[in-house]
């Protein structure tokens, strides 16, 4: 999920206004004044760091009160506008203690905890940041800022259930966002992932875990995969009804419509579920009572498991729908960018990325997005000059000569290829994407011991023997024979493997209705 990892994203573009006004409430230091000379000076500090603050010159102000709070340790007062001052400059590392004294000192100041919480969450260390953040929106639940942080900070520690409450929350605040129905369709698809996880740990073979990865194959159109699994769930459990009417679909929308109508009939023919029972899972689905469903008891069992999973990837395409019904903005084509390439729908996501930046022309980091969405997408006539572009800018970003090198070696220019490709792969955890390219270029040119080790490397990614076949390859040429006869062999068990499911899959799409 590289392209959707966002701590501190979700708030960041309206943070730095929040800030500013922010700052402005939190000037609590204001017991200096006084007559006496030995008064004067830290009253005059005071009077500079309040106005420093207000003029949001945050790294004076942390100046300012850090000299204040050497001479005053003890008042938290200052510890909270030296922290916030430092947080505000950018010095989060800095804003730590004094936060913390503060929030120790000041158990009910909102401004103090949201700060610590902010801080802690923009240097990465999100699990820290839950509590004070959690307090503040105890604090103020009216606060839109300490809602997104939190429910980032929850995402991304994998709290999904308690980060969906924090994006609902902000949802209901700010209904116009599309943060939060982008948080909620991502934690959604999680605790579906969650949930097949859990059955598949179970029984892998059995008809729960075949007919929910049947339907995730019907939601992403791929026909032939999906009546395959809901066959294979058929013949473990031949009397199911649902299977059969999602094998009726599948046909409907492959176009087969007399088999659709077949497939309908053997459905029809069977017993439909008893619906005068509110409780009956199948029938809570069917009208809709997909929050119900997904709530699991502790200990829940296979039907508990399935009727959830199914229930969150409906919940998950709901907030997504919300997220795609918005006004159109770059935020919101970012975040659906964001969420297609997660589910591996690059060319969708090139599209909604590149509609981002017909709204904002020039954007660096839009631009950069695209182009690494154009080449998962292999739309190489419009990828490659983008790829070269930034391969000329961003000189010292190892991105650019890996994708533009696996890009060459696609199109045969193995020469060219092959410098970019080792530059990438001479960092210390090279892809071992970048590795199985440097070893096609590298045989291809003739140059089979070169070949040899980056091949190596890449096996763990050989699905389909290509890999294999290529090192048995490298391997013969060199004359290690033996070593090229147990590639092959391996190759040729791979190759058999990936044609028989593809094989099966085709024949499937043809076959009637049994």
């Amino acid at each position: 999920m590289d392209l959707i990892g966002m701590p501190f994203r979700c708030a960041r573009k309206r943070y730095a206004s929040f800030a500013g006004r922010a700052a402005k409430s939190l000037i609590l230091f204001c017991g200096l004044a006084g007559t006496s000379a030995a008064q004067t000076e830290p009253a005059e500090l005071a009077r500079r760091a309040g106005e420093a603050m207000a003029g949001q010159r945050f790294s004076e102000a942390a100046d300012l009160y850090s000299e204040l709070a050497r001479s005053f340790p003890s008042e938290p007062s200052l510890q909270a506008n030296l922290g916030m001052a430092l947080h505000l400059s950018a010095r989060d590392q800095e804003a730590l203690s004094p936060l913390r004294t503060a929030a120790s000192a000041m158990p009910s100041s909102f401004q103090v905890h949201f700060f610590l919480g902010a801080s802690l969450s923009r240097l990465g260390r999100l699990g820290a940041s839950i509590e004070p953040l959690r307090h503040a929106v105890r604090l103020d639940a009216e606060n839109p800022f300490a809602r997104a942080l939190l429910a980032d900070a929850l995402e991304a520690t994998g709290s999904f259930s308690e980060a969906l409450a924090a994006w609902r929350g902000l949802a209901s605040l700010e209904p116009g966002n599309p943060y939060p129905h982008a948080g909620m369709a991502r934690c959604y698809e999680e605790l579906a992932a969650r949930s097949l996880d859990e059955l598949t740990r179970r029984d892998p073979e059995s008809p729960y875990v075949l007919r929910l990865l049947g339907y995730g194959r019907m939601a992403a159109a791929q026909f032939p995969s999906a009546l395959y699994l809901f066959r294979q769930a058929l013949a473990r459990e031949p009397g199911n009804r649902s299977a059969h009417e999602a094998v009726a679909e599948i046909y409907e929308r492959a176009g087969r419509l007399e088999w659709a109508a077949a497939e309908r009939e053997r459905a029809d023919a069977l017993p439909a579920a008893d619906c005068s029972s509110a409780r009956d899972p199948e029938c809570g689905f069917a009208a809709g009572r997909y929050e119900e469903l997904a709530r699991l008891p502790d200990d829940p069992g296979a039907e508990e498991l399935f009727w959830a999973a199914r229930a969150f990837a409906r919940l998950a395409e709901r907030e997504f729908s919300a997220l795609a019904s918005l006004d159109e903005s770059v935020d919101q084509l970012r975040l659906i960018a964001d969420i297609l390439a997660a589910r591996k729908e690059f060319s969708e996501a090139a599209e909604a990325c590149a509609r981002a930046l017909e709204l904002r022309p020039g954007d660096g980091g839009l631009e950069r997005q695209l182009a690494e969405l154009l080449f998962r997408a292999r739309r190489v006539v419009e990828a490659r000059p983008l790829l070269e572009r930034f391969l000329r800018s961003d000189a010292k970003d190892p991105r650019w000569p890996a994708m533009l090198g696996a890009l060459l070696v696609e199109q045969q220019e193995f020469e060219q290829a092959i410098p970019l490709l080792e530059s990438a792969g001479a960092l210390p955890d090279p892809a071992r994407a970048t590795a199985r390219a440097l070893g096609r270029a590298y045989l291809a040119t003739g140059r089979p011991e070169e070949a040899v080790k980056h091949l190596r490397t890449a096996l763990p990614t050989d699905s389909d023997g290509s890999v294999h076949y290529q090192l048995s390859q490298a391997y013969q040429r060199i004359g290690m024979r033996s070593e090229a006869r147990e590639a092959l062999a391996a190759y040729r068990e791979l190759d058999e493997r990936a044609r028989r499911s593809i094989e099966d899959s085709a024949s499937l799409e043809l076959t009637p209705p049994e």
